[in-house]
């Protein structure tokens, strides 16, 4: 599946005011902003590093996640993330998840922090519980604990299945895993065109092979587990006993569920709403048409990597709505990226008045930064 690097408009020619009476520009400025926080798979090697040296915001928000995180794992998010040794362990969905959760939370405390500001939320699969945290319906550390003990627990299933992308409608994806045995199973409606599958390595496999002889793209993502499939089942009891101590509180910012398809109030995030998050499938497209029948045309992906803005491109042009999805970061170009997302949200008067600024650092600071940054082996 290809993926847009760039802010990606529907409805171009509308946007750019032409051929309806130049209002394109109007149904952005009118819409409403979310804040689309992506599940696995936007990692990559480096991420964050850059905006660890240059953004005071974002890094202490890091080290907020890392004092929340470290009772749960017994290492350091921010060894993690600077540490060129650790790329070996960030193959680990207990490594993997809690530092994708803090990216996720740090990005947004930073767009935060310069006036730009979500009216919604939604999260896709593990991206939902930093939404819950960013939405204010739950603390923190209650927010580490979900993401923590959910991914600690997915750990143990790691080795048994896989999970898969293939640009097919979810009716013909479920089709053709009917045909290759049926063990697989629908485990997200990522677009109408894009859906994941999850189960056994087998299950999975067979269903490529038979993708291969055709013109229809699917790809594996790196390192998961065979979340939302039965494959999870097992660790029900287990996940909802070590989130029974989880209070989630009433949201400042509405979050529009993908598990339910509701928009979330917040008391009802308790253990059992995280266990279906684990299980059941990713209604990410659905949601993004709730939100786009809802008002809302701008949706600002919260990741290390551009892997929401297509589908939810998709999403929109196939709802006829007009809209704009921009990512946040991207791999070996974060600055470059943050910059032209913020230049297209100012340009719809979407930032505040700026309370920090993202700039180039001196060669002098380019020199040192990396030494302040240092951390010893854990």
């Amino acid at each position: 599946m290809t993926m847009s690097l760039d802010p990606v408009a529907v409805g171009a020619r509308e946007q750019a005011g032409q051929g309806d009476g130049g209002r394109g520009d109007g149904v952005l400025r009118d819409g409403k902003l979310v804040f689309a926080f992506a599940g696995q798979g936007h990692q990559w090697a480096g991420m964050g590093r850059d905006l660890l040296r240059a953004e005071a915001v974002f890094r202490a928000a890091v080290e907020r996640c890392d004092a929340a995180i470290a009772p749960h794992t017994g290492w350091s998010v921010v060894d993690r993330l600077t540490r060129d040794d650790a790329r070996p362990l960030m193959r680990r969905t207990d490594v993997l998840q809690p530092t994708l959760f803090t990216v996720q939370v740090a990005l947004a405390s930073l767009w935060r922090s310069w006036g730009v500001v979500p009216d919604a939320v939604v999260g896709q699969s593990m991206g939902e519980v930093a939404a819950a945290h960013v939405a204010g319906a739950l603390t923190l550390e209650d927010a580490a604990t979900v993401q923590c003990r959910r991914s600690a627990l997915l750990q143990r299933i790691s080795g048994r299945g896989t999970m898969a992308v293939v640009e097919l409608p979810a009716a013909e994806a479920a089709a053709l895993i009917a045909e290759t045995g049926g063990k697989a199973v629908v485990a997200g409606y990522g677009s109408p065109t894009t859906t994941v599958l999850a189960g056994g390595h087998d299950c999975v496999d067979a269903v490529l092979a038979r993708l291969e002889a055709t013109d229809v793209h699917a790809r594996r993502i790196p390192d998961t587990a065979p979340s939302h499939s039965p494959c999870v089942d097992e660790l029900r009891d287990d996940l909802r006993a070590a989130l029974s101590g989880v209070r989630p509180r009433r949201a400042a910012v509405p979050m529009y569920s993908t598990v339910t398809l509701r928009r979330i109030e917040g008391p009802e995030l308790t253990a059992s709403y995280w266990v279906d998050n684990l299980r059941e499938p990713v209604r990410f497209a659905p949601a993004i048409r709730q939100l786009s029948c809802a008002g809302h045309g701008v949706f600002l992906e919260i990741s290390a990597h551009p892997v929401l803005t297509e589908p939810i491109r998709q999403c929109l042009e196939h709802a006829g709505h007009r809209g704009l999805a921009l990512p946040s970061l991207r791999r070996n170009a974060e600055l470059d990226a943050l910059r032209a997302s913020r230049d297209a949200l100012r340009a719809l008067g979407r930032t505040g008045p700026a309370r920090a600024r993202l700039h180039e650092l001196t060669p002098y600071q380019a020199a040192v930064m990396p030494a302040l940054f240092a951390r010893q082996p854990s």
